[in-house]
């Protein structure tokens, strides 16, 4: 299939490898609506960026939407789970001299069936990558943006804590510049010790529910950093 010159479409996404076997499977994750809800699509490498950058030229603006919209996404390599960080365009990274914030909540809620919670909502939160400044551990240094999607009980507590969480997003606690354990990077978003549910599922092992107390301790977390 061809290829616009200008891509409608392209994502800038950043993982712990290099080289063309990673850019084979990143292709062949992107591509697959199953496992990304990606579609049609090619992967270049764009290491000059950053290492362990990539860019996914989607045929199709739906489709790089529903990437996005799915939020946390991972591979496996070599039977190995590889977090994928989600980045914007080459042109966003080298136009930002200042963090772009931007929260996208959504309201609609879903039932989960064998759950502690019976209906949830879920908040989706995205940063632009940009450079970091003098607060940051290298200033004047690429990190990239992200995005991700947060699940909480459709109930008086749970609606609560949302609320308690936008405030503490747009005052730009919920996350830090720094070392990233899983991807094994460094100069990357991480949490900033304000713990948000990834998954409807798997229980705290797996940042998921069932998980009782979890709204009584982020709150706490949240009372820490001046939000309550």
């Amino acid at each position: 299939m061809a290829f616009n010159l200008r891509p409608p479409s392209p994502l800038l996404v950043r993982v712990s490898e290099s080289g063309p076997r990673v850019r084979r499977k990143l292709e062949s994750y992107f591509q697959s609506q199953r496992h990304s809800d990606g579609g049609e699509c090619n992967v270049r490498p764009r290491e000059h960026a950053a290492p362990g950058t990539f860019q996914v030229e989607f045929s199709e603006r739906a489709a790089k939407e529903r990437v996005l919209k799915k939020g946390e996404h991972q591979m496996l390599v070599d039977d190995k789970p590889m977090p994928i960080l989600l980045v914007l365009t080459e042109n966003s990274i080298k136009k930002n001299t200042r963090p772009q914030i931007s929260s996208l909540p959504q309201s609609q809620a879903e039932t989960l069936s064998g759950d502690t919670h019976q209906n949830e909502g879920r908040t989706s939160k995205a940063v632009d990558s940009c450079l970091q400044k003098k607060e940051h551990p290298n200033p004047g240094k690429i990190y990239p943006g992200v995005h991700r999607t947060a699940y909480l009980p459709d109930n008086k507590e749970g609606r609560k804590v949302l609320e308690l969480l936008r405030r503490a997003f747009e005052q730009k606690l919920i996350f830090t510049v720094g070392n990233s354990r899983a991807l094994g990077i460094s100069d990357v978003i991480t949490w900033n010790d304000i713990h948000h549910k990834t998954s409807k599922f798997g229980g705290p092992e797996r940042y998921g529910y069932p998980d009782p107390s979890y709204l009584k301790r982020v709150q706490e977390e949240l009372k820490a950093k001046g939000i309550e």
